[in-house]
Formats: C-alpha cells, structure tokens, sequence
C-alpha cells in the first residue's frame, strides 16, 4: 500500500450499546467492558486446558480489573513495560 493510499476498515458488527452508535453507554466504558469480557473467556478456557495465556498489551485503566480477572481463574499477572505514547503496558500470565 502506497503511502497516499489510506486502508479502509468497516465494522463487523456495531456496537449499538455505545453512544456513537446511539446507545445510551459511553463509548470508553462499552470498550473496556467488551475487553475484560473477552479476558475473563480467554482465562477461563486456558486454565481448563492448563496452559498459560499469550502474554499482551492491555490498556493501563483496565489493568486492575484485569488482575483480578487473572486471579478468578488461577494467574497471576505479571506487569512489564509500559508503552508511555499508547497508555498500554505488557503483561504475562503466570500460574498463581
């Protein structure tokens, strides 16, 4: 892709629960409960295959709520660093 061509993404599927979409939620909070959502399935599938999760970036506000998602399923999560420009941090699982 050149640098004046721009990539074109489309939804699969609105969320109409956020308010940019007519809902009555804010946008951020929809998100951030859609992410600790999709973590707490994710860390519920992979404790009851016994393995560890892939270690990622998470959003830093949702960081807390993310340790305890971590801690209902038997991990502990291990901070690493923090992309200061994105607001995200690394982080990895571990058996608690």
């Amino acid at each position: 892709m050149s640098d004046q061509e721009e990539a074109e993404y489309e939804p699969v599927m609105p969320i109409v629960l956020a308010k940019s979409n007519g809902g009555l939620f804010d946008d951020a909070a929809v998100v951030a409960g859609m992410t600790c959502g999709a973590l707490d399935q994710e860390l519920k599938m992979t404790a009851a295959l016994n393995t560890l999760p892939h270690e990622r970036y998470i959003d830093a506000p949702l960081l807390q709520q993310a340790d305890l998602i971590a801690m209902r399923h038997g991990y502990v999560m291990r901070p690493g660093e923090l992309d200061e420009a994105s607001g995200w941090q690394r982080v990895q699982f571990d058996w608690a």
